[in-house]
């Protein structure tokens, strides 16, 4: 009876060890899967704060790309500025050597120059030149202190970089397509295919070669700016007189001249109408003498009676 008390106490005490066994190893499962799902948690808390820290950070990014390429377009646009002008001055020949002086300070170069003569014999016309972008503004401004009026002045600009733009497309895409011609061309056989392609890409490359050349020409406009000159010469000119500022006495000059002038014309007239109508006015001039003689005799006649 005793025996069987104590492998009765002994089972008991086996299952309560068992049991107490069985709920620590339950404990440390349920703490370990709560540490596990507490660092999933953490880890995923890091990549999305990490993901969020990364989209922060190339928003931030791309914004400042999108700046700067705004600054840039804007650095690089494109434009063509033209100016023309007309203005006064008392002495060509002076105006002339200053504006060379001007053009070789700023580095431009003249297109076209049209000088003609006024009845007076005043001097007129137009001059057209080119100058750096860069030295537009600046040349324009000393036109003040080479001319003695300025009657107007007009500028005109224009923006050309969306055109620019475009034929950089455009060209791009037809340089493509010669690429892929080119290719073509290379593996046709046939001698109708050899043909077709060659003829598409001599068209194609007259496009390119017509694309180039508007682009260059923008970019010639844009680099350098066009400034066209009316002028008028004001100076008063007289002949045999030095050409200068006219006062008083000059004009008193000029009166005298031009009288002496007047008479040179009126004699050398009567001289060229002498010699020129002799043969007529030799006789008319005989029968004039003779018709007055005889009435001169007639009269002597008359008062010796």
């Amino acid at each position: 009876m005793y025996r069987k008390r104590i492998t009765i106490l002994l089972i008991f005490t086996l299952i309560m060890l068992l049991a107490a066994c069985s709920g620590e190893d339950s404990s440390e499962e349920i703490t370990s899967e709560e540490s596990t799902s507490e660092s999933n948690v953490d880890s995923a808390n890091d990549s999305m704060n990490t993901e969020t820290e990364d989209a922060s950070k190339s928003g931030l990014s791309e914004a400042t790309e999108n700046e700067t390429e705004q600054t840039q377009a804007q650095q690089e646009r494109m434009m063509i500025y033209e100016a023309n002008i007309d203005l006064e001055t008392k002495d060509f020949d002076k105006f002339q050597q200053n504006l060379q002086s001007q053009m070789s300070e700023h580095e431009a170069y003249m297109v076209e120059t049209n000088v003609q003569r006024t009845e007076r014999g005043n001097r007129q016309g137009h001059i057209r030149i080119r100058v750096p972008q860069s030295n537009f503004q600046s040349l324009l401004s000393g036109f003040e202190t080479i001319s003695d009026q300025i009657k107007s002045r007009n500028i005109n600009s224009r923006d050309v970089t969306k055109n620019y733009v475009d034929l950089e497309s455009r060209l791009k895409a037809k340089e493509e397509i010669e690429a892929r011609l080119l290719s073509f061309l290379e593996e046709a056989n046939a001698t109708e295919d050899l043909v077709k392609i060659s003829q598409d890409l001599e068209r194609v490359q007259s496009d390119i070669e017509s694309l180039k050349g508007e682009m260059n020409y923008l970019e010639n406009q844009s680099d350098f700016s066009t400034i066209t000159i009316s002028f008028t010469e004001t100076k008063v000119l007289v002949g045999g007189v030095d050409q200068q500022d006219l006062n008083t006495w000059d004009r008193t000059k000029q009166a005298f001249f031009n009288s002496i002038n007047g008479i040179a014309n009126v004699a050398s007239w009567l001289f060229v109408a002498a010699v020129g109508y002799s043969p007529v006015l030799v006789p008319v001039l005989i029968v004039i003498a003779l018709w007055m003689w005889r009435r001169k005799k007639k009269k002597n006649r008359s008062d010796d009676e």
